[in-house]
């Protein structure tokens, strides 16, 4: 009984120091009082759970920036240390790969980006390749800091564009790769002594808004739109992720049974009509998917054609915002309509997207429920990747600091 005891102890302990490591994600710079306040600890109990956290190293202190509205000492405000660990998020997508650098504050330290073709790459080279890139951020995020150069990475996170294993080991399939069931976690892991986690990018999206104030307890989704169609999914406070493989796979919903082909080999799915490929095939008059990537700059070029009256290219998109709607119309319908943050080349023209994505979703909903449901714009794909990534490691890292820090503090 008193083994069990003290298990529970510890995991009360464990929860009450990851409220308040939670709690200076979401503020930035707080106080024991604050701390107090935001978790319903008492003042005692938040008070001690800082003084554990900055022992350890996770919070440090520093003096309050206005003094001139109090007398006397001056008072200590809480911060999350950056020099408590670091963290990747690493991006495949085709024709390049990327990443980003970050502290333990989450404050962003370099980003490189490398253009290259993956299509043939083995799985063992596209480890490599993500390890020297690891390596380079590494050196990037060392020059010009005063820590000692080659410190470790704690966290890194994969985010594909394609489908991912579940235990996050891995890719199932991607468009940038010819290769299938290609294992990344656990040989990037060894070469790098750091966690590796493998995750679908859009999938992974939803984790850039885990600590923003404006998303808090709020169900949403994010709608990629671009060199392919892929969606996340918050939901009662976490992100969707399937038990087989990534999920959701809202690309690849059928749209229209046989109708044009998909880069992923069916008929009909979503991303046959909304994916770049697909309104510039539509546009163009072809019928095979393109053999390269469409570029932002033509999509663009696309667009301005169709503002300026192009039928062909004011149908295409008129096509794919119809195909986006009645997709969403079959999400809202079984799981309520939801908040859609939209990004990729879509977002920039959402202008041409808009009209038809409200039409489908009111012709494919029960009752037209949720046509109106609210559009927000981030118009960079990548910074958001990076900041899913950044936040699923941070968290994730949180997660094992809050367990650890008592034994830390007992062995300081």
């Amino acid at each position: 009984m008193s083994r069990l005891a003290k298990t529970d102890a510890d995991m009360v302990r464990a929860h009450n120091r990851l409220a308040v490591l939670d709690h200076l994600r979401r503020v930035e710079v707080t106080t024991r009082k604050a701390v107090s306040e935001a978790t319903g600890l008492s003042v005692s109990a938040a008070s001690a759970i800082c003084g554990t956290l900055v022992r350890c190293g996770l919070l440090e202190e520093i003096e309050e920036d206005d003094r001139s509205i109090r007398r006397g000492r001056p008072g200590k405000n809480l911060v999350l240390c950056g020099r408590a660990g670091r963290v990747a998020a690493l991006k495949i997508a085709v024709g390049e790969v990327s990443g980003r650098i970050s502290d333990y504050a989450g404050r962003p330290l370099a980003e490189t980006r490398q253009k290259v073709d993956l299509s043939g790459q083995s799985g063992e080279t596209l480890v490599a390749l993500l390890a020297t890139l690891a390596g380079e951020l590494v050196e990037l995020a060392a020059q010009g800091s005063q820590e000692a150069p080659g410190k470790r990475l704690d966290k890194i996170v994969v985010a594909v564009q394609g489908k991912t294993h579940s235990d996050l080991s891995g890719i199932v399939w991607s468009p940038a790769l010819k290769h299938r069931d290609i294992e990344i976690a656990a040989p990037l892991a060894a070469r790098l002594s750091a966690d590796v986690s493998v995750l679908n990018d859009c999938s992974l999206m939803p984790e850039a808004f885990r600590w923003r104030p404006d998303f808090t307890g709020l169900d949403f989704a994010t709608l990629f739109v671009g060199f392919g169609v892929g969606m996340g999914l918050r939901i009662n406070g976490a992100t969707f992720q399937g038990k087989h493989s990534s999920a959701v796979e809202f690309g690849h919903i059928n749209h229209l049974p046989g109708g044009a082909l998909c880069r992923c080999g069916n008929r009909g799915c979503v991303e046959a009509y909304a994916g770049d490929y697909a309104i510039w095939r539509r546009a163009t008059g072809g019928e095979e998917i393109p053999g390269h990537r469409i570029p932002d700059a033509d999509m663009a070029a696309l667009a301005d054609a169709a503002r300026a009256g192009d039928e062909a290219a004011r149908a295409a998109f008129a096509e794919a915002g119809n195909a986006i709607g009645y997709g969403l119309g079959r999400v809202f319908t079984m799981i309520d309509p939801l908040p859609i943050v939209l990004t990729g080349s879509g977002a920039q023209a959402i202008d041409l997207l808009e009209p038809a994505i409200r039409r489908g979703i009111r012709e494919s909903a029960v009752d037209g429920l949720g046509a109106e449901t609210p559009l927000i714009l981030r118009e960079d794909t990548d910074a958001l990747v990076f900041d899913a990534g950044t936040a699923f490691a941070l968290a994730a890292l949180d997660g094992e600091f809050a367990r650890s820090a008592a034994e830390a503090t007992e062995a300081a």
